[in-house]
């Protein structure tokens, strides 16, 4: 049985203990949380320079969401440890809305139907009846089996590159896995739980190594920036609107499948009508808020169930310190 407090989502930890398991939250899904706008920006030919700037709301917008999402405000919040970012989910629907009526119809949509999702997170405790575990599970399942093309394609290079499938990219990825297992095997206790961590530094490395990484745009940049409310104009047409509220009625019940998996492996426990209400009313009106600043929903992570369900690590602090984390990045 594990005493550590790190197991406990309110044990009392140091800083210097919280934070790197925390970074490892950030680390893992933080490809994830900015491939979605690169792809639809790419599609509606965004300039490279305001697509940044959506990158930057990203992290922000979801590091508020996350911190909101494990420390409630009025019925607003779970109060469990999820981690929340830009969902795939949408991905398919707003490159048809963008490339039909541009960028602005895409956040039109995503205001509206982000505030639909929150008011129907705040009454979740009489339909969630209507949708029993095995949907919800198969729904987070389905999530799961898409996302491994991505890891494939990531593991050869990315998606679409030139050289896909060159020798440097599977040395790389697989100097990368390895890592992991090794300091997963070797590591004695809750250090065990950072094997993601060292293999994400250990792989940056080696990127580095093979000249995959490229730091002279660094001075480009500012240090400090905030982004910019209403970076865009609004647009609404009804169509957009309906297709959107649709997906986010999907992400709905992927957010309700992520809070149930957490507080089962987590916990071991059924997740509480608060915490499912709480956690779908954070995706709604949060995605409404980050339209207003230019960018795509924001949804609850389910890789980043997946480490906790791997790492057993449940202390709030620790992944606060994550969510701290993403704000400053942003």
């Amino acid at each position: 049985m594990n005493t550590d407090p790190i197991y406990e989502a309110d044990g009392k930890i140091s800083v210097r203990k919280a934070v790197p398991f925390g970074l490892q939250h950030v680390l893992a899904m933080f490809v994830a949380n900015i491939a979605p706008i690169l792809i639809v920006t790419g599609v509606v030919k965004v300039p490279a320079s305001e697509a940044g700037a959506v990158v930057q709301a990203a992290m922000i917008i979801a590091g508020i969401g996350s911190l909101l999402q494990m420390y409630p405000f009025f019925r607003l919040g779970s109060g469990l440890p999820v981690i929340m970012g830009i969902s795939f989910t949408f991905v398919s629907v707003f490159c048809v809305i963008g490339l039909k009526y541009g960028y602005g119809a895409i956040l039109g949509a995503v205001l509206v139907g982000g505030v639909l999702e929150g008011i129907l997170g705040l009454g979740a405790t009489w339909w969630r009846k209507l949708v029993p575990p095995i949907v919800s599970a198969t729904v987070v399942t389905a999530i799961g089996f898409s996302l491994l093309p991505i890891g494939a394609n990531s593991f050869g290079g990315g998606f679409g590159h030139p050289e896909f499938g060159d020798a440097r990219f599977l040395i790389v990825g697989t100097i990368t896995l390895v890592s992991c297992l090794i300091f997963n095997i070797r590591a004695k206790s809750f250090y065990k739980q950072l094997s993601v961590l060292f293999g994400l530094f250990v792989g940056y490395a080696a990127a580095y190594f093979y000249g995959m990484v490229d730091l002279s745009r660094l001075t480009e940049v500012s240090f400090v920036s905030l982004p910019v409310f209403m970076p865009y104009s609004l647009e609404f047409h009804y169509d957009a609107i309906f297709s959107v509220f649709l997906i986010f009625l999907v992400s709905a019940t992927e957010t309700l499948g992520d809070t149930s998996a957490l507080a089962a492996m987590g916990f071991n426990r059924e997740a509480k009508d608060r915490e499912i209400s709480g956690s779908i009313a954070v995706d709604g009106f949060v995605s409404a808020v980050s339209s207003l600043f230019g960018c795509l929903p924001i949804t609850s992570f389910s890789q980043n169930v997946g480490l906790i369900a791997m790492t057993h690590v449940v202390n709030r602090k620790a992944i606060a310190s994550g969510a701290v984390i993403m704000v400053l990045a942003g």
